[in-house]
């Protein structure tokens, strides 16, 4: 069983932290102020198999990226994205669209600054890989 971007973007929803319609799959087209975006992580980690191949791997990584695209107050948006990430570091064995979410490793230990957008909206982005059950 493979965990999709829907998948993910099902669960950040779930949060609760940002109005319907305000959480983005692959692409934030309207780029409303409060939202979340999640993304297909751009960079991977080395591929990595079981011994006996890949009918064997009990478990599998999703690398996701979320952009946090808050407001015009640094001090909001950085708060928001704490939010999110204490969120995601506190999943364990949750199930989302029937497939078992065993937890989130963070790959960076805050969320990063990337500063504001062309209309002055700050943004923060947070790294996660998300190991889930295969079986």
């Amino acid at each position: 069983m493979t965990l999709y971007l829907e998948d993910i973007h099902a669960l950040v929803k779930s949060f609760g932290l940002v109005e319907d319609g305000h959480c983005y799959m692959g692409k934030m087209d309207a780029k409303q102020q409060k939202s979340i975006g999640v993304y297909h992580l751009r960079r991977n980690s080395p591929y990595q198999t079981a011994i006996g191949g890949e009918k064997n791997r009990s478990y599998g990584i999703k690398q996701i990226s979320f952009l946090v695209h808050w407001n015009r107050s640094p001090g909001e948006t950085e708060k928001a994205a704490v939010e999110l990430s204490g969120h995601l570091k506190n999943i364990k064995n949750v199930t989302v669209n029937g497939k078992k979410v065993l937890f989130a490793m963070m790959r960076t230990a805050e969320p990063i600054d990337v500063g504001t957008d062309d209309a002055g909206i700050y943004e923060m982005v947070i790294e996660a890989e998300f190991y889930y059950e295969r079986r």
